[in-house]
């Protein structure tokens, strides 16, 4: 098979031949033979070039090489300087993800402005087997094993990559028969490069002594594992589900009791930011006491009664709202309430549900405010003598501690007369000479 069938069997099969396709374009070989080669195969192509103005003078000779090119063979090139370096650090990231972020967002940008249908990207066969290669010796599951997809997604982005059936010499040995050049560059964006450098320049052509075909079974074990890891997304899929209570919380006792829950919980949890030694640890004390939080950047994992509840992390909630004296009000946790003032005649029943609270609005302070329970709260439940610490009546309700945190409460001055789905407290309950109610449905 020929370059061009290789690259045409490697794009989606739905892909119309006059569709229009963005190339990542840096003037290296790879890239240059991608556009080149989708231009031959019929497509129309535009060109996108990034100017991450990193390197000086090789930076603008790059960029100067890609716009000489573009016009020989009249495809549209696009430009973009970035000052990446000044992002890194407004953003705190590395020079690599800093260019990886500014790439992406401004090849989707430009994506939804043409409608094109993807941005095809120069990964090849070479590139996969150094990924493969690093990802085993760092330490890897079953997902590190299976190399770049040659369609994937990202951020709503669709990315192609054509060449990840081609070697990096198949790729030069295309371009030198047409007399096509391409540039080099003198450094590299990756954290990774002399890592990869080692196995590009020392560790492959060692494991070519022991098998002369070693790049093409390597390849050949990536497809494998690809396929295997479709099977295995499927299996893990359905031990999750069987795990689960009818809530989508893990339940331990099920857990424990599946194949691998190790593996698991990290295929669980790991989207969600938790990191191989947390999981491990997670792993060893799920029959610990309740209460037991660990975190990651964007979530919160509860080991309570038997399960494990996740939670996203969640922005500051603002200490105190103001109720409206009536219609419908929605919190910053976009909890809605409705407030509604009533005259009280004969006909007049008290709703017994612990979704609405009844009050005599003449024994009210006034405006009422909803905020977060805090630490120490004390309230007298109607129809207690004494006070009670929230925290108690929670726990005897058998809510979690993310359930306690998240707990709301409605405040008459220093009173807290609702504790908002749960308990209606003392001092501004309805009698026999009550003839104005405020109620408050949590819808």
């Amino acid at each position: 098979m020929n370059l061009l069938q290789s690259i045409r069997k490697n794009l989606p099969s739905d892909l119309a031949s006059d569709e229009l396709l963005l190339v990542g374009l840096s003037g290296g070989a790879d890239s240059v033979c991608l556009l080149l080669a989708l231009q031959e195969l019929g497509f129309r192509v535009e060109a996108l070039h990034c100017n991450f103005e990193l390197r000086g003078v090789e930076s603008e000779a790059d960029e100067a090489f890609c716009r000489r090119l573009c016009r020989n063979i009249n495809v549209p090139l696009s430009v973009r300087h970035f000052r990446t370096r000044s992002f890194a650090q407004r953003h705190t990231l590395s020079l690599e993800m800093a260019a990886r972020q500014l790439r992406y967002d401004w090849f989707a940008e430009v994506c939804r402005q043409r409608g094109a249908k993807a941005v095809c990207i120069a990964h090849h066969r070479d590139d996969n087997i150094e990924t493969l290669l690093l990802n085993l010796v760092r330490g890897t599951g079953i997902h590190g094993t299976t190399g770049m997809k040659a369609v994937s997604e990202l951020n709503g982005l669709t990315l192609l990559r054509p060449l990840l059936q081609l070697g990096r010499q198949d790729i030069e040995d295309w371009l030198t028969e047409r007399g096509q050049t391409w540039v080099t560059d003198s450094t590299n964006l990756q954290s990774d490069a002399a890592q990869r450098n080692l196995i590009r320049l020392e560790v492959l052509p060692l494991l070519e002594q022991m098998n002369p075909r070693v790049r093409e079974t390597l390849q050949e074990d990536i497809q494998r594992m690809t396929e295997a890891e479709a099977l295995y997304d499927i299996a893990v899929r359905g031990a999750l589900k069987e795990a689960m209570d009818s809530d989508g919380q893990l339940n331990i006792a099920r857990l424990s009791a599946a194949t691998s829950p190790r593996t698991l919980l990290y295929e669980w949890l790991h989207p969600f930011g938790f990191n191989s030694t947390q999981i491990k640890e997670i792993h060893e004390g799920l029959e610990g006491e309740s209460g037991r939080v660990w975190n990651s950047a964007t979530h919160r994992l509860l080991r309570d009664r038997g399960r494990l509840l996740l939670q996203e992390v969640s922005p500051a909630s603002v200490d105190e709202q103001v109720l409206p004296l009536e219609g419908l009000f929605i919190s910053a946790e976009n909890v809605r309430l409705l407030v509604r003032r009533k005259s009280v005649d004969s006909s007049f029943v008290i709703p017994r549900d612990a979704r609405v609270a009844t009050f005599d609005l003449e024994k009210l302070e006034l405006p009422l405010t909803l905020r977060r329970v805090r630490e120490g709260d004390r309230m007298q439940p109607f129809g207690f003598d004494g006070t009670r610490l929230v925290s108690d009546i929670l726990t005897d309700r058998k809510l979690s501690l993310f359930e306690k945190e998240s707990q709301l409460v409605v405040m008459s001055g220093e009173r807290i007369v609702w504790l908002v789905g749960q308990r209606v407290g003392a001092g501004a309950e309805v009698d026999a000479a009550t003839r104005h109610v405020m109620q408050i449905h949590l819808l």
